[in-house]
């Protein structure tokens, strides 16, 4: 049975830019009613105002979902203004490029409480006004935003990578415990992404694979394949015909994935002269 989305609350993070924007249009435009959040106060509210003038009923909720104070007020004030939560999307998030050799453990720690610690405590928080809605049959969900390299670690995103393995595997673990309430608990992972916003996400960028983001996936198309797992109630879906490779050869061949992860580290450096 497909999830109806009209009139469903869902709460949003990384709502202003990239795919968490086209996230928001999609959702507005099937009818939900969203909280959108982000750090950036005037993009976000900008993006509540462009939504709002397309017939959105929406809430903007600047914060930063690495303090306990603002999770909190984020969750109280979207059951304050429609009354309870149905949906949860982590669609947050940061990354690095660069060899873990040359990192700092401020950078590793700041993925892991972006990407992992901020994302566990809102489902924390949202839980008990997600199995509410599960008992008036709302099919309450859960979505999280993972990565192909929370599938198939990936040299030159150690930490990144780190922080979704983790994900992934909170996700599975949730999916097995929420499944007695009838919460959904779903992941997406998308593989290299285009960008109009990278920098701002970006926590360092010395890269040791060749990214050609010109042939990355677009934001779009990511935000409709997590509308419509969302709507299918689909567990588990990726991203992107490189990155579906890449998780199938993880299953068939992982001896060849080392190999070739390998071959493109080496051939890059050489490229720079390393």
């Amino acid at each position: 049975m497909r999830r109806e989305l009209k009139d469903k609350v869902v709460l949003l993070t990384g709502a202003s830019r990239g795919i968490g924007r086209r996230i928001a249009d999609r959702l507005v435009a099937k009818g939900a009613k969203v909280g959108l959040v982000a750090r950036s106060t005037d993009v976000l509210s900008q993006t509540a105002s462009e939504l709002k003038s397309a017939g959105g009923d929406v809430l903007a909720l600047p914060a930063d979902l690495t303090k306990p104070a603002d999770r909190d007020r984020v969750v109280a004030e979207t059951i304050g203004r429609f009354g309870g939560l149905d949906v949860l999307i982590n669609g947050a998030g940061v990354a690095a490029y660069g060899p873990f050799a040359t990192g700092t453990e401020d950078v590793l720690r700041t993925i892991m409480e972006i990407n992992f610690f901020a994302v566990a405590e809102m489902i924390r928080l949202c839980q008990p006004h997600l199995l509410k809605s599960a008992t008036t049959g709302r099919r309450p969900a859960i979505l999280n935003l993972t990565s192909v390299v929370g599938r198939v670690g990936t040299p030159g995103v150690s930490e990144h990578s780190a922080s979704k393995f983790a994900l992934v595997g909170l996700t599975e673990a949730l999916r097995g415990e929420f499944a007695r309430y009838d919460i959904d608990v779903l992941m997406v992972h998308p593989g290299l992404v285009q960008s109009d916003d990278l920098d701002r996400h970006l926590l360092r960028d010395e890269p040791m694979l060749a990214l050609n983001f010109r042939r990355a996936t677009p934001p779009e198309a990511v935000a409709n394949r997590i509308v419509s797992a969302l709507e299918s109630g689909k567990r588990e879906a990726t991203v992107g015909r490189t990155a579906w490779w890449a998780c199938f050869g993880k299953r068939m061949a992982p001896r060849m994935v080392r190999i070739v992860m390998r071959r493109r580290v080496r051939r890059f450096a050489r490229s720079m002269g390393k």
